[in-house]
């Protein structure tokens, strides 16, 4: 069944002893777990336990299931990773499961790798094995995406148009958690700027599409002045300065590498570049406080090495 559907059937009431959440979103299956355990009115500090495999032994959560509750009519016993065991301890626990007759509810979850061609097959044995659980299907939606995106926009009053709610859509189509922590690069933008227009929406998504830090390894071997204002408004969309770091030398080797010998700048200034790019990828490998000041000063100190197109020869 799909995520709707137990929302049905625990709205009617009908909630059963097993459960195996299966999907590969951490978000939605933990969505999935806070609607069963809400349909079960369970109190949480005496009528609830959590296991997280394979860091406690099976005996132990076998030895839970038939526990009486102290406040609540049933226990909640949840079982996370259920795709971290393997072979014959698999199944082994599922042998047990699947004879269990506890009145308690138990719920499991087994986490998918993100590719669409290992689903095919991969949610088969999990749903094979634990064959007396109730399967729920926790992967996204499209029409679901498509709607989240736009309630997400209305309810935090998000300044976002048509085309760029499509775009998240298209994105982030099987991706709820990357498209979580692009909501938050939006919010974070928006509380920084203040107000959002045209142009600036245009720069979010570049930046949402990952477009502004090879733009400013670009505007920065094209010897542009622009070259630090853009890599200061890439600034909100990098999780680290060691990402600018990775494209300044991913666009130093794809030029050098292009045809007729397009990196024409002298040895010795590329050999100096290169090192100071050692250095900051250094301090930011030991969390040094001074990274982006390095990374400033190294835009202003270096930028124009190439002007006058020497990155594209003479």
């Amino acid at each position: 069944m799909r995520e709707k559907q137990l929302k049905e059937s625990l709205k009617n009431g009908e909630i059963g002893s097993q459960y195996l959440l299966v999907g590969d979103e951490p978000i939605l299956i933990d969505r999935a777990l806070k609607t069963i355990s809400d349909a079960l009115h369970v109190e949480e500090s005496f009528d609830v336990d959590r296991f997280v495999l394979p860091e406690v032994a099976i005996e132990d959560i076998v030895a839970k299931l038939y526990l009486i509750p102290l406040l609540s009519k049933r226990r909640l016993l949840i079982v996370k990773n259920l795709e971290d065991i393997h072979g014959r301890d698999l199944d082994e626990f599922a042998q047990i499961i699947n004879r269990n007759k506890s009145a308690n509810c138990l719920v499991m979850t087994y986490g998918l790798k993100k590719d669409s061609k290992y689903h095919k097959d991969s949610d088969k044995k999990p749903t094979a094995l634990f064959s007396a659980a109730q399967y729920v299907d926790c992967r996204p939606e499209r029409s679901e995406i498509k709607q989240w995106i736009r309630a997400t926009v209305k309810r935090d009053k998000l300044n976002l148009d048509d085309v760029m709610m499509d775009y998240l859509e298209e994105e982030f189509s099987n991706d709820i958690t990357g498209l979580k922590n692009e909501f938050e690069k939006i919010k974070n933008y928006l509380h920084e700027a203040g107000v959002m227009d045209k142009d600036k929406i245009r720069d979010l998504a570049k930046g949402l599409c990952n477009f502004d830090k090879k733009q400013a390894a670009a505007a920065f071997l094209d010897g542009r002045s622009s070259a630090l204002r853009i890599f200061e408004e890439l600034q909100p969309y990098l999780a680290s300065n060691a990402m600018m770091v990775d494209s300044l030398t991913r666009e130093i080797l794809r030029r050098a590498r292009g045809k007729g010998n397009t990196m024409q700048a002298r040895k010795t200034t590329l050999q100096a570049i290169l090192r100071q790019l050692i250095a900051i990828d250094r301090k930011i490998k030991t969390s040094s406080l001074f990274i982006r000041l390095s990374m400033e000063l190294f835009f202003l100190h270096n930028a124009g090495a190439f002007k006058n197109g020497a990155s594209y020869g003479r």
